[in-house]
């Protein structure tokens, strides 16, 4: 199952578990984006030619004890992100085909194709397009029923090979219950709204596929992985992939409890992550208890909360982690979303909250973790409302290229969008004006679709 989580500024989130919250500030062009009133599917357009490396290079490294890699192991395979556990390991005993089912597939192939060949590149796990029967089914589905029963979710996964109506009959049976039930997996469907935008169909793909094989967990604390549900990572990263190969090792088989999971699981990392057997622990996760910020976090993405709603929700969210997890990475994550939903009525004090995000984020992820390069775009956003132009082009020249090179199509979107709005007002007419016009044209049409653009992220009014 999985979340989806916040991206960037004005974008939505891409979250956890299999049903994601409202698209957070992390996936910054889904909020930039204007609201569809329409229930037909996006045209998908052609990547601009463009330096990226999301899709051939995982970010990360795999460098930390094995044995605290092992417990991590061990959580994301047994544990859910609710707090209930499995008893046994699950995973597929064979090879995996991922068959997409309903109109609507044909534009997404050769993204999908390039991924599957990436992840079992760097996994070891058999996994293709089915030419015949699948066991991992896709499904694109009618996107205003998915949206009325799943207001706070972007995309779903059950345990089975199920049509939506069946599903949709009893969501909690087929869904949480049912993956908590599991005892092995032979069949997997994900549900994705076919209105949902391009870049958070790709999304979707992203991290609900490596969930569907059997790592159905997300830590907040867990920095350099898609398994967190601040949706930072869009791409599965070297130790996401170091977890999938642990988990399809032939060590590992279905039936496992949790001490012999994570007793195989040392043995598999130590054959397999020799750098791991004298280097440092995983930073502490600190997955503490704190009250009702999970909820709240998630109601801050909820599609059917007023704008004064998300902002009750962040500020409680924010005075709850400033009390019982300072510094850490919930108040990282709690300080970029509440920055993100202040940036429209409260410019300045959005750009107070981030530049403290800057900071806290330095301590619970390190100096160099895309989290710094998300922080920025909202910022940028901020000082565009505040006509701040230059400085608001300044920081996007910044970060472009970091979130070129991980992939993050729709916060480039939402980048350019913002720099043609900043350049529009300092250099009207100029050839660069009209050249970053163009690439947010383009990046528009790519993540969300043609004839759609990022909503405006200009002065207030």
């Amino acid at each position: 199952m999985l979340n989806l989580r916040p991206l960037l500024v004005p974008l939505l989130a891409l979250g956890a578990a299999c049903m994601p919250a409202r698209e957070a500030p992390e996936q910054a062009a889904a909020a930039h984006e204007a609201p569809a009133t329409q229930q037909v599917a996006p045209a998908v357009a052609v990547k601009p030619a463009f330096p990226e490396l999301g899709a051939a290079l995982p970010a990360g490294h795999t460098g930390f004890d094995n044995a605290t890699l092992a417990r991590l192991f061990t959580s994301l395979s047994h544990d859910v992100e609710w707090g209930a556990r499995r008893r046994h390991l699950v995973r597929y005993e064979g090879p995996i085909s991922v068959g997409l089912e309903g109109p609507g597939w044909a534009a997404h192939i050769p993204f999908i194709d390039g991924f599957l060949a990436q992840l079992e590149r760097n996994s070891g796990v058999a996994i293709a397009r089915a030419a015949g029967p699948a066991n991992l089914h896709i499904r694109l589905v009618d996107g205003a029923r998915f949206d009325a029963l799943l207001p706070t979710a972007f995309c779903i996964v059950a345990q089975g090979d199920m049509s939506w109506d069946v599903f949709a009959a009893n969501p909690s049976h087929h869904g949480a219950r049912a993956l908590l039930a599991a005892e092995r997996l032979e069949q997997t469907t994900i549900f994705i709204p076919r209105t949902a935008p391009p870049y958070l169909v790709r999304n979707c793909l992203l991290e609900e596929i490596p969930q569907a094989l059997g790592l159905a967990n997300d830590l907040y604390g867990l920095g350099p992985s898609i398994f967190n549900d601040d949706a930072a990572h869009l791409w599965p990263t070297k130790l996401d992939y170091l977890m999938l190969r642990v988990l399809y090792a032939p060590e590992m088989v279905t039936g496992l409890d949790r001490r012999e999971t994570e007793a195989r699981a040392l043995g598999v990392l130590n054959r397999i992550n020799p750098a791991g057997i004298s280097a440092p622990p995983l930073p502490l996760l600190r997955q503490r208890s704190l009250g009702d910020w999970p909820e709240l976090i998630q109601k801050v993405f909820s599609r059917a909360a007023s704008e004064r709603e998300v902002r009750g929700y962040a500020q409680k969210a924010l005075t709850i982690v400033e009390a019982y997890a300072p510094m850490s990475a919930q108040h990282c994550h709690t300080l970029i979303t509440a920055g993100r939903v202040l940036s429209r009525p409260e410019p300045e004090r959005a750009l107070e909250l981030l530049d403290l995000a800057q900071r806290v984020c330095d301590l619970a992820h390190g100096v160099s973790d895309i989290r710094h390069a998300r922080i920025k775009l909202e910022s940028a956003c901020a000082l565009l409302r505040l006509e701040r132009f230059d400085e608001a082009i300044a920081v996007t020249e910044a970060i472009w290229p970091v979130l070129a090179a991980h992939g993050q199509d729709e916060r480039l979107a939402a980048l350019y969008t913002m720099q043609s709005e900043a350049l529009a007002a300092t250099e009207p007419g100029s050839a660069r004006t009209a050249s970053v016009a163009r690439l947010a044209a383009e990046w528009n049409a790519y993540a969300l679709g043609g004839g759609r653009r990022a909503a405006t992220c200009g002065p207030r009014v």
